[in-house]
């Protein structure tokens, strides 16, 4: 079974940096399909174009409605319509959510949830426009299923997204558009590492005991593990799948305990 992908074209937003968007960058690279990379730094977004076969880079505020519609302008003009949109721009928040401002608020709901509105939206319009079977990938998070201190206010963000996934596979699905979500766990990435060094004196070992005692497989979840399932997700293999959310977490959200506490 081979995935194949190309003379077809996918934008990835938030992905000129090192996290899941590079694995899901590289993924559908390897798969022959053609890149737009989206992010809010120039230098970054020419640099990571770069790094693959066929690729070009866009820099756009997706949270932006006018930069949005710049952005599906520019594509049109270079490549010409879009098969898929992986909605992985996003930011962090680790806060309470009552000392959280109303501007951390707005600009935490305004990149991870109206952004990905707003991606969709364009994108879907255009797909219908050209009678196109399109994909939408929404990358969300295991905090939307379990969460922990402090992230209320992204495990609601991310929440939001599960059930925009599949509000919109329901009213896309009479037009061949599917629409599907990925939730990482804990993804091995220098993203992730520098937020671990916010909560921990060791990070080596918190990662360590992470793989080993949540998780059910215990070995480093990787972007590109991500990016192999988004793959799958736009693929003919999966024409039959969606509004559905998979996992990619090695076990980490159907533990009731970790592993070390009932050994």
């Amino acid at each position: 079974m081979k995935i194949d992908l190309t003379n077809k074209n996918f934008l990835v937003t938030g992905s000129a940096g090192f996290g899941v968007g590079s694995g899901i960058c590289k993924a559908i690279d390897l798969a022959g399909g053609t890149l737009v990379i989206n992010d809010l730094s120039k230098e970054k977004v020419e640099k990571a174009a770069k790094k693959y076969k066929n690729a070009i880079g866009i820099v756009a505020d997706i949270s932006k409605s006018e930069e949005v519609e710049r952005l599906f302008n520019e594509i049109k003009k270079k490549l010409g319509p879009l098969h898929g949109v992986i909605n992985n721009a996003g930011i962090g928040h680790r806060k309470p959510a009552h000392e959280t401002t109303m501007e951390e608020f707005e600009t935490l709901f305004n990149t991870n949830f109206k952004g990905v509105w707003l991606i969709s939206k364009a994108f879907a319009l255009d797909c219908i426009t050209h009678e196109i079977k399109g994909n939408i990938i929404t990358v969300s998070s295991v905090h939307a299923f379990n969460s922990t201190n402090k992230y209320s206010l992204y495990a609601s963000a991310k929440g939001a997204l599960n059930n925009l996934t599949r509000g919109l596979s329901i009213e896309l699905g009479q037009y061949g558009i599917r629409c599907n979500g990925i939730a990482p766990g804990y993804v091995d990435s220098a993203y992730n590492v520098k937020a671990v060094r916010e909560w921990s004196e060791d990070p080596d070992k918190w990662v360590k005991d992470q793989i080993e005692d949540y998780q059910s497989i215990p070995e480093v979840i990787t972007s590109l593990d991500c990016g192999n399932a988004v793959v799958y997700l736009l693929s003919e293999y999966s024409k039959s799948i969606t509004g559905q959310i998979i996992k990619v977490d090695s076990g980490f959200t159907n533990l009731l305990y970790s592993n070390s506490f009932l050994p």
